[in-house]
């Protein structure tokens, strides 16, 4: 009977994506004609729409091309572009649209404009068509507001590339029927993309919870904690495919200030949103990062300044490791595995000791405030990672009265198997950890305000802005203890409310 009722759903999702034949898009630019593409390549007939005319026209031309250049790289045959590029037909009247079964608009994020659309649209199309929005960070609700059947609107927000990135934020507005938000989660699959479902909440689950990923690098930068080349090392480092200053200056200084505004404005000013003063200076300063030549970096053609690691030194021979499980476990499997070390092992719970120096993970306290928890004389702390076996540079900080010759001894030895090492002042939570902490706060807030699963909100990080890992599973590994410690230090330190603890996590203890 079971199987039944699931072949039963099966066959009425498979009838919804067979109703949609055509499909309307409304805005030419990047993501719209992305959009279009990723449809008309499912055999769906696209009609483009674009105020400029001309403007779609090329929109057109250049997907054709773009198409042409995957021919000639033998990914697709020539009657596959043929068909695509068929598929998609550039209008001028915005009355041809009348007969599509689904209308995505893809234009400027303003939602006075969005509203003016879907209210013309509403008087063109079929009073069942689906209507969505691209939006990236305006209310769904907001948007359907305007229509005389709200139900019949849902967010669709895909990332750019859209034909390439395989994440499609589902967004449920208010009043979104079940019936849409199923026929939109269904469309995803028939386009082969990984749907996740989320309420419509300031920047949904993507742009709400990679924030502190920009943010909280702003605010190191603020501090004058390292310079952007080495905090995105670091961060490429600790597993992540591009660090932040190399993002924001790709994805645009102005557009990803403007996100951060319109999410802290819609959460009413949380401070966790805050947006940063060094980005309001660089906008600006026409400082957009490399569509105007310069952001972060320079675009000019001169070479990135260069990462200035520890010199060579001289390292311990003999090391203490502890006999139980630690948190730096596969640093100290590597150095076990060094033929050149006398490891011994000691109990309790300080992860390698080097001398006289207990060496931890970071956990938001300074080394000097830790210390007092240790029985050794001095004390480090090392920086967070996804995996110490691949990780290319050790991020270390020592307590300040801890003395040169014992530093170059530490340094030594981490050189001694493969990683390059960046000393920094005495400071709590180091570059990684803190990111990652506040990355896995954010997540869990969405989980804790229902915007999300723990599942969908681990599955759009990694699909959407190729985190290495879900935050949720990260989490996991860290410890949820050591996350909470690491927050509430953090907000020891500095008395600041962006750094509370989310609930979510306290209840995992």
């Amino acid at each position: 009977m079971l199987l039944k009722k699931k072949e039963n759903l099966s066959l009425r999702a498979n009838n919804m994506i067979e109703d949609i034949k055509k499909v309307g898009v409304i805005g030419a630019g990047t993501m719209g004609i992305g959009i279009a593409e990723v449809a008309a390549s499912h055999n769906q007939q696209v009609y483009l729409y674009d105020l400029d005319f001309e403007f779609a026209n090329d929109a057109k031309s250049t997907l054709a091309k773009r198409l042409q250049s995957r021919v000639n790289r033998n990914k697709i045959s020539p009657e596959r572009r043929q068909s695509i590029v068929d598929n998609v037909f550039v209008i001028a009247d915005l009355n041809k649209i009348s007969d599509c079964q689904l209308v995505i608009e893809a234009i400027i994020e303003n939602l006075e404009v969005k509203q003016k659309l879907f209210k013309k649209l509403q008087g063109i199309c079929h009073p069942d068509v689906l209507f969505a929005s691209n939006t990236s960070s305006i209310s769904v609700t907001a948007i359907a507001a305007a229509l005389d059947k709200p139900e019949n609107m849902i967010g669709l927000h895909f990332f750019n590339p859209a034909p390439v990135m395989k994440l499609v934020e589902v967004i449920a507005g208010l009043k979104s029927s079940k019936t849409n938000l199923d026929k939109g989660l269904q469309l995803c699959k028939h386009w082969d993309k990984t749907a996740v479902l989320a309420q419509s909440s300031p920047g949904f689950i993507v742009n709400r919870v990679a924030r502190p990923f920009y943010g909280e690098a702003l605010k190191m930068l603020q501090e004058r904690l390292f310079t952007p080349e080495t905090m995105d090392a670091l961060i490429t480092s600790a597993g992540f495919r591009m660090g932040p200053f190399t993002l924001m200056d790709l994805i645009g200084i102005d557009i990803n200030y403007s996100v951060s505004q319109t999410v802290f404005a819609s959460m009413y000013h949380d401070p966790r949103y805050r947006p940063s003063l060094i980005q309001a200076e660089m906008v600006a300063a026409n400082l957009l990062g490399k569509k105007t030549g310069e952001g972060f970096y320079k675009y000019d053609g001169t070479d990135k300044a260069k990462v200035v690691f520890e010199s060579e030194q001289e390292p311990a021979k003999h090391i203490s490791v502890c006999k139980d499980s630690t948190q730096l476990d596969l640093l100290t499997t590597q150095l076990k595995n060094n033929n050149y070390f006398v490891i011994d092992e000691h109990k309790g719970g300080v992860s390698i000791i080097i001398d006289d120096c207990a060496i931890l993970l970071s956990n938001g306290q300074t080394c000097l405030e830790r210390s007092t928890n240790v029985v050794q004389k001095h004390m480090a702390q090392i920086d967070l990672t996804l995996n110490f076996s691949d990780c290319e540079i050790i991020h270390i900080a020592f307590d300040r009265k801890c003395p040169a010759y014992l530093r170059n001894k530490v340094v030594g030895t981490f050189q001694k198997i493969g990683k390059n090492v960046l000393i920094c002042d005495d400071v709590p939570a180091l570059i990684v950890m803190r990111t990652v902490c506040m990355l896995i706060n954010e997540a869990a807030d969405a989980v804790e305000n229902c915007v999300c699963s723990a599942i969908d909100v681990d599955m759009a990080m990694r699909k959407g802005v190729n985190y290495p890992i879900g935050l949720i599973d990260w989490a996991d590994r860290i410890g949820y203890h050591h996350v909470i410690e690491t927050l509430e230090n953090l907000h020891h330190w500095f008395g600041d409310d962006r750094y509370r603890v989310s609930p979510w996590l306290r209840k995992r203890c």
